[in-house]
């Protein structure tokens, strides 16, 4: 998750600070890897929800709270497989749909193409969509798990010395649960108005969908604003800020932790010590 949450999340920031006041061609390498890596962000994250709520679900159920080095090792590569493993294959499989480059907007800069037509939603429009219905339903049968055994829940976690206290548990599904309730319905309402809206073209074939492939479209805010619906510029800005609120919602839930706070007065406290601050507070003790 914070794999994919830095993955997006800084070229966001790098991009609405190249392009805020206009939408020139420039960084060509980067935007194409940038445009490619946004593909990747919009399935790794709800990927990286549904590992979390798999393993919460399996924790809930009283299957697995204690891994075994060869439990965690097969635990590691089906969460590879899917948070990694699928979002590169969608990653692959959008060449096979990307009708050009990329496009710049500005204050958004790159964005990846797309050619709409029917291979479009099956190969990559449709996995953000399946992968947070599946983290869905495994986060409400954790919740339902954890209500129904919430007495034997902590004795469990105990006797098994999981690494997941009772607390970090419902902190991990309440963040699965939020970005899911978020994330979910823009997603739908996004695609759903998509397909309302924009006829399908035929997939003729490769040469036809990826001819004239170097260009790329510039847009400024104006022309935005002037030939796309208001509907689907609100749509596409609340799935940009996804991004952004998808990793507050991780600091929020798990850097204010008390774990956290715990390394941050420990870290604060060994840099103290190493500048000196506690001898001079020492020798100051000591004068008085």
């Amino acid at each position: 998750f914070i794999f994919w949450c830095l993955v997006t999340v800084v070229p966001l920031a790098l991009n609405s600070a190249i392009w805020y006041s206009q939408a020139d061609l420039k960084a060509p390498v980067y935007c194409d890897i940038v445009a490619k890596l946004r593909v990747g962000g919009d399935v790794g994250v709800p990927a990286a929800i549904l590992c979390i709520t798999r393993q919460l679900e399996a924790i809930a159920a009283a299957r697995q709270a204690h891994f075994s080095a060869k439990d965690r090792r097969r635990r590691c590569l089906v969460d590879l497989a899917i948070g990694l493993g699928i979002p590169v294959l969608v990653m692959i499989l959008h060449t096979i749909v990307q009708g050009h480059r990329y496009d710049i907007y500005q204050r958004v800069g790159c964005v990846s193409t797309m050619y709409w037509s029917l291979p479009t939603i099956f190969l990559v429009v449709i996995w953000p969509i399946v992968l947070l219905l599946a983290a869905a339903v495994y986060a409400g049968l954790a919740t339902r798990l954890f209500i129904v055994r919430r007495r034997q829940f902590a004795k469990m976690l105990e006797s098994s010395k999981s690494a997941i206290s009772t607390s970090r548990f419902i902190r991990l599904i309440a963040l699965s649960a939020l970005q899911i309730a978020y994330s979910l319905p823009i997603t739908i309402a996004l695609q759903t108005y998509n397909l309302v809206k924009l006829p399908l073209e035929p997939y003729i074939s490769w040469s036809n969908v990826h001819y004239g492939f170097n260009y790329v479209g510039t847009y400024t805010l104006d022309e935005l604003q002037l030939y796309s619906p208001r509907v689907s510029l609100q749509l596409v800005e609340l799935s940009y800020w996804s991004y952004p609120l998808s990793c507050a919602f991780f600091f929020l839930f798990f850097g204010l932790g008390e774990e956290s706070i715990t390394a941050y007065r420990d870290g604060i406290t060994l840099v103290g010590q190493r500048l000196g601050f506690r001898r001079r507070a020492s020798s100051a003790t000591g004068g008085g």
